[in-house]
């Protein structure tokens, strides 16, 4: 299934993506028979959808009988009129050449996928230390527990910490990391934590002279929670002649996620329905260096209580560039993984997410999962607080589309594409170097058909397009294919072009913003 929209922004635009993965099931493998040339569109699953096979058969010009493969036939389909259901949704349209008795659209349905934890997040600002490698933006930042090279320094120790929550929130318990233990050292020592009552700051706790900092988060209880979407920590106090505050975590119950820093996971069921196929992403800014992202995640399993990098295999350290302003977007997904296409301005961020279609058997490869956006750090750390690559507008060989991945000294970190073997270790795949398409060395793992090189393919004598798989060639055998990703010749065609093969269209898109004849690839709608 797919949905095509227009967000308000990074973070709206992520919250949208929750909401088209776990509200209805999803619908793919679209496929037809028959004399008529009517359509099939807007499918998607319903909100007890289940793996299962439809077959929906014309009856007359205007009437279709819906038997699922589980369900068993449903109430029929009339063409012109929007079929909604609790197993399949679709519409049926009328062609130029009239639908017979005996056509048949054929359709597959997996469950919806299930939200694991999701928290929003909230935006930080504060009344000093607001720009700079030291900035308050840094205390939700996503870092994980401990990095003491990011932190808030406000040069002060009278001065507020305000978070911004995108929806109410009722805080329980927050917690504060200090930079540092010791006797002189920048702790806060008095505050007061407050919420914003929609007229008026009213204090939810109050702390004095507070010695017993640890080296890890020090939570305290919220006597009295309320429902709020504006609080802040008012510091007046400390043990020397400014503060340092590492991270803040607010939580809804004792030792819960820290719902400050906005985390979304996802279990999507698989196409068979059985699956467990664990994902994630949140979103992240710097106000100050104009960057507003997602960060993407795979895991091996879900605990539940931990924040996403403290979930079991995580995996993560791919970033989707994008801004504080309209996007328009192209959602696809079914029961094993799920793509993303943003357009900024004239250029397009694309990500995947779950699993690809394996040349091997389950039992030889239990989870061949992958990650895939357009930002990679360098050698294998993850990027400065001002690295310029996290900025949609810089575009160089670090920010390219998945399928044309660079790599950079062998770190998995450094491509666009990565990909978890057999052994459970992450690797990247590479087609690229230095901006070109190459033949890559003997050393990476590639990506057929970008790596090589393309740019003298034509489009076919009759003037249609090919779709050629992208595939994973490992060093030691081919692995398998992206799900519904295709290189197609950017020979007279234009981005946002649609190219049918059978009963399904592919969207055509640039690398990143790039217009080579083979910087382009499609996306399959289904």
């Amino acid at each position: 299934m797919f949905e095509t929209g227009t967000a308000s922004d990074h973070a709206d635009l992520l919250e949208r993506l929750h909401t088209f993965l776990t509200t209805n099931g999803s619908a793919f493998g679209l496929a037809y028979v028959g004399t008529g040339n009517g359509t099939l569109t807007g499918y998607k699953g319903g909100s007890a959808s289940v793996a299962e096979t439809f077959t929906l058969t014309a009856t007359s010009s205007t009437t279709f009988t819906v038997v699922g493969a589980v369900s068993g036939a449903l109430s029929n389909a009339t063409v012109g009129t929007p079929y909604t259901g609790t197993k399949v949704q679709f519409a049926l349209t009328a062609g130029g050449t009239a639908l017979v008795a005996g056509d048949v659209f054929t359709l597959s349905t997996a469950p919806k996928w299930t939200s694991m934890q999701r928290a929003r997040g909230c935006y930080v600002t504060a009344s000093a230390g607001t720009s700079g490698a030291l900035a308050g933006e840094n205390v939700i930042d996503g870092k994980k527990i401990g990095d003491g090279s990011r932190h808030w320094a406000p040069g002060t120790i009278t001065c507020t910490l305000q978070l911004d929550f995108l929806e109410a929130e009722t805080i329980a318990e927050y917690a504060i990391l200090t930079t540092w233990v010791g006797t002189g050292s920048t702790q806060p020592k008095s505050w007061t934590f407050e919420y914003w009552t929609g007229s008026a700051w009213s204090v939810l706790d109050t702390r004095t002279n507070w010695v017993s900092w640890t080296n890890d988060p020090v939570a305290f209880t919220v006597s009295s929670p309320v429902s709020a979407t504006r609080y802040r920590l008012n510091f007046s106090a400390g043990y020397s002649t400014t503060i340092t505050v590492s991270a803040i975590e607010m939580r809804r119950a004792a030792g819960g996620i820290n719902v400050a820093f906005s985390q979304y996971m996802w279990k999507a069921p698989g196409n068979n329905g059985t699956s467990e196929i664990y994902l994630g992403a949140h979103h992240l800014r710097r106000t100050a260096e104009d960057y507003f992202d997602w960060e993407i995640f795979a895991f091996d399993g879900y605990t539940a209580g931990l924040n996403l990098y403290q979930q079991p295999g995580c995996h993560s350290s791919l970033w989707l560039p994008l801004w504080q302003n309209s996007i328009p977007y192209w959602f696809v997904a079914d029961g094993r993984r799920c793509m993303v296409v943003a357009k900024i301005q004239s250029q397009y961020e694309v990500a995947y997410l779950g699993f690809y279609d394996s040349f091997f058997t389950p039992s030889q490869y239990p989870y061949p999962i992958c990650l895939g956006g357009p930002v990679a750090p360098v050698s294998g750390g993850n990027p400065g607080w001002n690295d310029s690559h996290l900025r949609w507008a810089t575009v160089d060989s670090r920010h390219r589309a998945f399928t044309h991945a660079e790599v950079n000294g062998g770190y998995v970190n450094d491509s666009q594409l990565h990909v978890r073997g057999m052994d459970g270790v992450w690797v990247p795949f590479v087609s690229a170097s230095g901006d070109t398409l190459w033949w890559t060395p003997t050393t990476q793992n590639l990506i057929w058909p970008y790596a090589g090189d393309f740019n003298l393919l034509d489009v076919c004598h009759d003037g249609s397009y090919a779709l050629w798989p992208v595939m994973l060639l490992g060093l030691a055998n081919p692995t398998g294919q992206l799900s519904g990703v295709f290189a197609v010749t950017g020979q007279s065609i234009t981005a946002e072009s649609l190219v049918r093969l059978g009963a399904v269209d592919h969207l055509v898109v640039l690398n990143v913003n790039r217009s080579d004849r083979n910087d382009y690839l499609a996306v399959r709608l289904d």
